[in-house]
């Protein structure tokens, strides 16, 4: 699923562990107006996800974060019971994706930066016994031009380390490869990484997708796609 999360795949796009910090940079960085069918499709994302989303067991130190974001919830102008309940539940499952996300996330930090470390020691590895190899088949090639009748283990040994000389160098290019490979990967990990979430930002910008607050003077969609393109006026926030 693309990290955009743009309108014509909202449709397919599934609210996952794996899926949530592209959910979360959309939110974050949504700007209103947007187009109504990407409202309606957000607010289908939202609900169905909540419909499958177990909510976690009650305990103080859930009742304590549920507490601090109900007043967040009411500070920002939501009042309504009804919908500052569903406004909970859908925080305290992004909470839940986002701390699942973190820990993913951590792990996978850690297994890049093990195995990228382990292919650059090997390289390092391959790199000096490469160059070893070749130097000690350097001399043992001048010691078998330089004797008339070379003995065998000569010619074997010196034919060994040619041998070893190929291999470890033929072992740099696919280990470069791997390097390549693990950094793109790690730098993807940290490039999609949610470190903390802003609860304002969610509370406001949720609030507003599902029609649980209105702002004067900030249209949360378009009512007329054509006319806005040329109405240099509107709020945007």
């Amino acid at each position: 699923m693309g990290a955009n999360l743009k309108t014509d795949n909202l449709a397919d796009f599934t609210l996952t562990v794996e899926s949530f910090p592209a959910f979360y940079k959309r939110i974050a960085s949504m700007r209103f107006p947007i187009a109504v069918e990407e409202v309606l499709e957000l607010r289908d994302l939202l609900n169905q996800s909540l419909e499958v989303f177990d909510q976690p067991t009650d305990n103080p130190q859930s009742r304590d974060f549920k507490d601090s974001l109900l007043t967040a919830i009411h500070s920002f102008g939501v009042e309504n019971d009804r919908h500052c309940k569903r406004l909970l539940n859908i925080l305290t499952m992004l909470r839940d994706l986002h701390y699942h996300h973190s820990i993913n996330s951590r792990d996978t930090d850690e297994k890049l930066r093990q195995e990228l470390a382990a292919s650059r020691e090997a390289r390092a590895h391959s790199a000096h016994y490469g160059l070893l190899s070749i130097l000690a088949t350097i001399v043992c090639g001048m010691a078998w031009i330089g004797v008339a009748d070379a003995a065998l283990w000569l010619k074997l040994l010196t034919a060994g380390f040619a041998f070893f000389a190929w291999d470890y160098h033929h072992s740099l290019p696919s280990l470069d490869k791997a390097i390549t490979k693990l950094t793109a990967e790690l730098n993807d990990v940290l490039r999609n990484r949610v470190d903390t979430l802003n609860w304002k930002t969610l509370i406001h910008k949720i609030s507003l997708i599902l029609g649980f607050k209105q702002i004067r003077g900030v249209e949360v969609f378009r009512h007329n796609p054509e006319q806005d393109a040329f109405d240099g006026s509107r709020t945007y926030h």
